[in-house]
């Protein structure tokens, strides 16, 4: 039985405290990593103290603002709370379609740099590459990196988010886009855990509009329920992978609801016993060099892509609330 995943005072913002457990396990496989597997030994407890990288995508300008918010003003709460919980080098994904005539994006970007953060390439337009062409998908990346350039100065802006966490779909578009990449100096940024933190921005929005408190108590505590069951199933994912755990990298967005919850989420994470790393030095590990040849054409976490590539399955996910995330506040 896997480690369960304690969540004492898991509802910050609401002032209720509670245990959420993460799911039961399936007898399905761990251990080596075969194409296939037939044998179904146990999955082990969680590691006591895994480490993980945070990430944020679609920097400078991620998700919708309210009358009266700014770029500027999310960015500086954002970088705030990173810089309290001691994290510096934190990579924020750019997309600088709007970054030209947008003053307030560029001073929010330029606070993401000041602050001591890094920012690497989500292309320019964040396309799909499960829907265009690789030419395409490699000149948009391309029209990316001006403002890499201008921003990032000396740092490493070599690393790449594909948008969607879509990389192709067919494996003769995921490798031509690939190798370009790796001709021009790119390291793929890949993703363990992702909980789909943004698919709460635009309702929170609306209810902030309606003024709905109770609505948004609700998107408050769904989100931090969301992370608290997904972030552990993934880690036993990783087990059926590869036969163990490995270091992670988180996918946030720099939304205002992921800003707003940032605090309550770190704690969560540290109660899980989290230790904090950058981007490069968790993708030093071994696993992320493998290219799990998998076509996946709605995307997915680097672990998705090993299990589908090996033909293994993992046990049902924890369900987001999709239907009522669409729904609330109407």
């Amino acid at each position: 039985m896997a480690q369960r995943w304690l969540v004492c005072g898991i509802i910050f913002a609401l002032g209720a405290a509670g245990t959420l457990a993460a799911r039961g396990h399936s007898p399905r496989a761990a251990g080596t990593m075969p194409e296939n597997r037939s044998t179904t030994p146990r999955l082990l407890p969680l590691k006591p103290h895994p480490v993980v990288a945070l990430t944020f995508d679609d920097l400078p300008a991620a998700g919708g603002v309210r009358p009266g918010i700014t770029r500027v003003g999310i960015a500086t709460r954002l970088t705030g709370e990173l810089r309290a919980n001691r994290l510096k080098g934190v990579y924020g994904f750019v997309n600088a379609v709007d970054l030209g005539g947008d003053p307030d994006a560029q001073h929010a970007l330029r606070i993401w740099i000041d602050t001591g953060m890094n920012i690497g390439n989500h292309t320019w337009s964040h396309p799909s590459l499960s829907s265009d062409t690789a030419d395409a998908f490699e000149h948009d990346i391309a029209l990316d990196e001006p403002a890499l350039r201008q921003y990032a100065g000396r740092r490493d802006w070599h690393w790449f988010r594909y948008p969607y966490l879509e990389e192709g779909g067919t494996m003769e578009k995921r490798n031509g886009v690939r190798d370009w990449l790796h001709q021009h100096g790119y390291r793929i940024a890949e993703v363990t855990l992702n909980f789909n933190d943004d698919d709460w921005g635009d309702p929170y929005l609306r209810c902030l509009t309606q003024h709905n408190q109770a609505e948004i108590a609700w998107l408050q505590k769904t989100y931090l329920e969301s992370a608290a069951q997904s972030i552990p199933q993934e880690r036993e994912e990783e087990q059926i992978a590869y036969g163990h755990e490995i270091p992670n990298v988180l996918l946030l967005h720099a939304t205002e609801f992921t800003t707003l919850m940032l605090p309550s989420l770190m704690r969560l994470l540290k109660q899980e016993g989290f230790r904090f790393a950058t981007l490069p030095r968790v993708e030093k590990n071994r696993a992320y060099a493998v290219n799990a040849t998998a076509e996946l054409p709605d995307g997915g976490t680097l672990v998705e892509e090993v299990l589908a590539a090996r033909h293994l399955n993992a046990p049902p996910v924890w369900p987001e609330p999709a239907d009522q995330l669409d729904s609330v506040c109407r």
